[in-house]
């Protein structure tokens, strides 16, 4: 079990804000109740107070700029020492954050996991940009135990709970008066996106798969992989210095026709959560025409990435979770954001024009400390669509057959 589990798990009366679409918070809290801690939950649309079915729900039906003074006084009336949310950069949860620090309360945050798969993120006072851990502590780290669990976490499982959420939160915006999407799409936009990602999916899949299969017998170890990310991700929007994906594929394009070696060439993995929302195909085309690299690019989404990764030069990415795996490959990484991981050790500190002429390797030696460092302090083996196999270890008294089920799956 994490450090920040650990630490979650000393307070008696945890608040949750908006979580993962779905179910996840709602078996979160039942594990949470088995360890004596109160907890009580803040819906802000429809769709959250869909998925949650414990009692001590407050709807939250207040304007952004009024949040704040509302949530500090709900935190003195109920006595809270804790808040837990996902995603640390939501407009309400930012919030939160600033206020837990100056009323000296713990904030949590939980994210898709830095380690995958079958591993999830929770982690005190921030993720990535806002994170707080100290690498100088990996020298002192005993050996982590990395032998999760499989998960069994499943793709439609979360496209059924986004349409579901999206749908629901549509149908009762009147509720929610100010509810305003953090991601800036209306619930309709968002539904509609979920619905476009089975065909885009179907339609692309064959041509992709033939793709995977001539840059592995073709171009082993020929070919830079860029690993883009959803497209209004916060790790972009807050840490990063893009505007959005399309100015960083940009750069890499003319960065990579200006510098590379010519017989190179560079492959563009598309992220499949973002599959019905973006496609960037024409755009990739139409900037490898203009900088007259057109026959050396390439551009999917449905390839396996650890296999693209095995057989590429090195990878370069804004900063997702993706570097990491590039990195435990023993590839060259070229971080252009800010990441956890984005240390000279692990990652190349030059430059994108002199990466593509010398990419540097990582350590792996000091891969594997930073790795366990990772498990130790904010990896827990689980899934927010599949089982939480940690959610057994930990449970203090007998419970019914029927709650744990409901727990861990």
């Amino acid at each position: 079990m994490a450090a920040s589990m650990h630490q979650l798990l000393t307070h008696r009366h945890v608040l949750l804000l908006q979580g993962k679409m779905g179910g996840f918070f709602n078996r979160f809290t039942t594990f949470l109740q088995t360890q004596d801690i109160q907890v009580s939950k803040i819906n802000f649309n429809a769709g959250d107070a869909f998925f949650y079915r414990h009692p001590n729900a407050h709807d939250y039906v207040g304007t952004l700029g009024q949040f704040s003074s509302w949530l500090q006084s709900f935190i003195e009336e109920h006595s809270i020492d804790a808040i837990v949310c996902f995603g640390d950069c939501r407009p309400h949860h930012t919030q939160a954050a600033c206020l837990s620090e100056k009323l000296g309360i713990s904030f949590f945050v939980f994210e898709e996991g830095y380690l995958r798969p079958d591993y999830i993120t929770l982690q005190e006072h921030g993720i990535n940009g806002y994170s707080r851990l100290n690498i100088a502590d990996i020298k002192a780290l005993k050996k982590a135990n990395d032998k999760p669990l499989y998960t069994h976490n499943r793709f439609y499982r979360l496209s059924v709970a986004a349409i579901v959420y999206y749908i629901v939160t549509r149908l009762y915006k009147s509720r929610y008066p100010h509810y305003s999407h953090y991601r800036g799409m209306t619930a309709w936009q968002e539904a509609i996106a979920w619905l476009k990602a089975p065909w885009r999916k179907l339609r692309g899949y064959l041509p992709d798969k033939k793709l995977q299969k001539h840059l592995v017998t073709h171009a082993d170890n020929n070919y830079f992989l860029v690993s883009l990310q959803v497209h209004n991700d916060s790790q972009i929007t807050h840490h990063s210095g893009y505007r959005d994906v399309v100015q960083f594929i940009d750069e890499v394009i003319a960065s990579f026709a200006d510098h590379a070696d010519t017989k190179q060439m560079l492959v563009f993995k598309h992220h499949p959560l973002d599959r019905g929302h973006r496609d960037y195909r024409e755009l990739v085309a139409s900037l490898a025409a203009l900088y007259q690299i057109k026959s050396r690019v390439f551009y999917g989404c449905d390839m396996h990435l650890p296999t693209l990764m095995k057989h590429s030069i090195g990878m370069v990415t804004i900063n997702s979770t993706t570097g990491l795996q590039s990195v435990y490959h023993k590839k060259p990484t070229k971080v252009m954001g800010r990441a956890i991981y984005d240390t000279p050790k692990l990652t190349d500190p030059k430059a994108l024009a002199q990466f593509w002429q010398q990419p540097k390797h990582p350590d792996n030696e000091f891969y594997l400390r930073f790795r366990e460092y990772l498990i130790e302090q904010t990896q827990i083996n689980g899934a927010f669509y599949g089982k939480s196999p940690w959610m057994y270890k930990y449970l203090q008294r007998p419970v019914s057959t029927d709650a744990v089920s409901d727990t861990v799956k």
